[in-house]
């Protein structure tokens, strides 16, 4: 899997400004590269190159989907979160349909115990969540009594007759679970599982 971005060799605003706001602040799992079109080759792509920017999501060396265009953040990561986990996926899904982890998923049996790390977003790479803040809640979702400073963003959330405070990826946009008030008046950030990933302290760039 690979996402390319054609550029212009001319000047072209709309490349600089996706480059600012999307490609140089990309830390995700799937390579990112920009090239100009006359790089290409041994790709079988069926859209055309002349727009600028135009991004491609290619996996085995075939065009999946292909933008024509600027790319705003949000509609970046959507795109990537159907190609690298499938829309009919519970990770896209949970991200971008607002679902919710099965208590005791399987990925949660697998993070509550995880070694000394960081959790990360499974689309942007971000770090999200830090082991050092992890709790064991009983409840079968991840718990944390914090987000690392400035990844999340918070909203009201008036679904299912309720008002709950959701927990939003700041760069993704993707959905990450609620946040409660906890004992001592401390707060649970009560986190689905299948949006993230695990690094390890040691391998943290």
């Amino acid at each position: 899997m690979a996402v390319i971005v054609i550029e212009s060799e001319n000047f072209c605003p709309y490349c600089e400004k996706f480059s600012k706001e999307v490609s140089s602040l990309y830390k995700g799992s799937i390579p990112l590269r920009t090239v100009y079109a006359k790089s290409l080759r041994g790709f079988a792509l069926t859209t055309d190159t002349k727009a600028t920017p135009t991004i491609f999501f290619i996996e085995n060396g075939r065009e999946v989907f292909s933008h024509l265009g600027f790319m705003n953040s949000q509609d970046f990561y959507k795109t990537l979160g159907a190609f690298k986990l499938g829309k009919e996926s519970e990770s896209y899904q949970v991200a971008f349909d607002k679902n919710t982890d099965n208590r005791f998923c399987k990925q949660y049996n697998i993070f509550k115990d995880t070694p000394d790390g960081v959790f990360v977003d499974k689309l942007s790479g971000e770090i999200l969540f830090d082991t050092r803040d992890r709790f064991d809640s009983g409840t079968g979702w991840l718990s944390f009594y914090k987000a690392v400073n400035g990844s999340t963003v918070e909203k009201i959330d008036h679904s299912f007759a309720m008002e709950r405070t959701e927990i939003i990826a700041k760069k993704s946009g993707a959905h990450l679970g609620h946040v409660f008030p906890y004992e001592n008046g401390k707060r649970r950030f009560c986190i689905n599982a299948t949006v993230l990933e695990f690094v390890p302290r040691a391998s943290i760039k």
